[in-house]
């Protein structure tokens, strides 16, 4: 058998790390930062605890990875989808649309956004990291829409760095609503069939954007 390329080993090496933070994901938003062991994520992904090694020195090496990994990818994406023509109202109801649907499709995904706030003096010990201008990064495509909806009169007046933070903010109580929710009908099993709590989990969602839409919907 002939020796793998660079090329082979650096898509091996991907592969490998997509699967370590895959499971760490699931492992960390069961049990938070502090309870989350290597040897688990290892076990959730497959791979022996040595090669989890391997790839990441330690525990803290491993989330702060992640963790930067997790919000480059949420700030990317609501700058891609801020960037798309289209009218402003539109952009904010899909973008609303998709966030919350992800606490139904990927709940492990938003657990891990909810908690990974509480730890991140676990993985920047030095203070060199500050998630208030992550937050302002963050906020910054949907302040520029806002404003340019403004100007068309498709948004209401306002301060539009006010409205980003107040529509962000129902749409992360709401989707903390749904997860709560998607728990709660999940015990009721026995009792309910998986197309009414599906409906229930759907009609909320519903609200839950039209709450947020409110917030910068023009009067």
């Amino acid at each position: 058998m002939s020796p793998r390329t660079k090329e082979q080993n650096d898509e091996i090496r991907k592969q490998r790390t997509q699967e370590i933070m895959k499971a760490a994901i699931l492992v960390y938003a069961e049990k938070g930062y502090a309870a989350s062991e290597i040897g688990e994520v290892a076990e959730r992904a497959g791979l022996a605890r040595g090669l989890v090694y391997h790839y990441f020195k330690n525990k803290q090496t491993l989330f702060r990875e992640l963790y930067e990994y997790m919000m480059n990818s949420a700030q990317s994406n609501t700058v891609a989808h801020f960037a798309r023509e289209g009218a402003v109202l539109e952009l904010f109801n899909t973008y609303a649309w998709s966030v919350c649907n992800q606490v139904l499709e990927a709940p492990a995904i938003f657990r891990f956004y909810t908690r990974i706030s509480l730890d991140v003096h676990y993985l920047y010990t030095d203070g060199t990291y500050s998630p208030f201008e992550w937050v302002k990064s963050f906020m910054k495509p949907m302040v520029q829409a806002l404003e340019k909806g403004i100007e068309q009169t498709t948004i209401r007046s306002g301060d539009a760095n006010l409205m980003a933070m107040q529509f962000w903010g129902a749409i992360s109580q709401g989707m903390a609503y749904i997860d709560h929710q998607q728990v709660q009908n999940a015990a009721a099993e026995a009792v309910k069939t998986q197309q009414t709590r599906d409906k229930e989990l759907k009609t909320i969602l519903e609200q839950v954007v039209e709450s947020a839409l409110a917030v910068i919907r023009p009067e």
